[in-house]
């Protein structure tokens, strides 16, 4: 493993990006939603880090299923809001989220969206609107898997979607981009760009459907199977031995 400067981004990403930035700059909330290893949490941390400080503040929860007062909580801890008191959770964050001048504008990300609790979800979203301003408290951003747009269909879920401006999805990547996925962790790491042959990338494209994760793992295995067997470049053949065995 290496580290990663600036992570790979799609043209499709890109525009994801600067619409998800719009939004937010706009006071508005929305839904992300992709299959386990599309790219989401590393489209969350490009955003966050593209917000700039003084203007915004945000909570990103790893994982929205907690029950209603452990994610309140978990909310507070995040954005160091005292919790002593007798006075609820959500109180405490209706207050602190009220806007005031030169206060920086607060973003909650809930990450594995699609095992919020039903309860929650009018707790939080209640989180976006100043009633005494009459303007945008906050922005919530939904991330899950694609199953949360079911959910989010659901009638009684309706008051919720009329306060989530937009639903966006990440999609798989595409054969070029898959290509290119490869060539840009092989330089980011100072690798041979030749370590892959064009026929290897091709089945690593088939067998991972284009899911960034799978296709990291099977690249790994590849290169792993490779050092074991002392070969320098990744053929069809060794490529073909790690996918039927993933």
């Amino acid at each position: 493993t290496f580290p990663i400067a600036e992570p790979f981004t799609t043209k499709a990403d890109a525009l994801l990006l600067d619409r998800m930035l719009m939004l937010l700059g706009q006071g508005k909330s929305f839904s992300l939603t992709g299959e386990p290893g599309s790219g989401k949490s590393m489209l969350l941390k490009t955003l966050l880090g593209n917000l700039e400080q003084k203007a915004f503040r945000h909570a990103l929860i790893p994982y929205a299923g907690l029950k209603q007062n452990p994610l309140l909580r978990e909310i507070c801890e995040k954005l160091a809001i005292d919790t002593a008191g007798r006075s609820s959770l959500l109180g405490r964050l209706h207050k602190a989220f009220s806007r005031k001048e030169d206060a920086p504008y607060t973003v909650l990300i809930l990450d594995e969206a699609h095992s919020l609790p039903g309860e929650s979800l009018l707790e939080i979203f209640s989180l976006t609107q100043d009633p005494t301003h009459r303007t945008a408290a906050a922005s919530v951003i939904l991330c899950g898997h694609p199953v949360l747009e079911k959910t989010l269909a659901f009638d009684i879920h309706a008051a919720i979607k009329t306060r989530i401006a937009a639903r966006l999805s990440l999609k798989p990547l595409h054969e070029e981009e898959v290509a290119d996925f490869l060539r840009y962790r092989r330089k980011a790491a100072k690798a041979n760009p030749e370590l892959f042959t064009k026929d290897a990338m091709k089945l690593i494209e088939l067998d991972s459907k284009g899911n960034r994760r799978v296709i990291m793992n099977l690249a790994g295995n590849c290169m792993d199977l490779a050092v074991i067997r002392q070969e320098k470049v990744i053929t069809d053949e060794l490529a073909r031995e790690v996918c039927d065995q993933a």
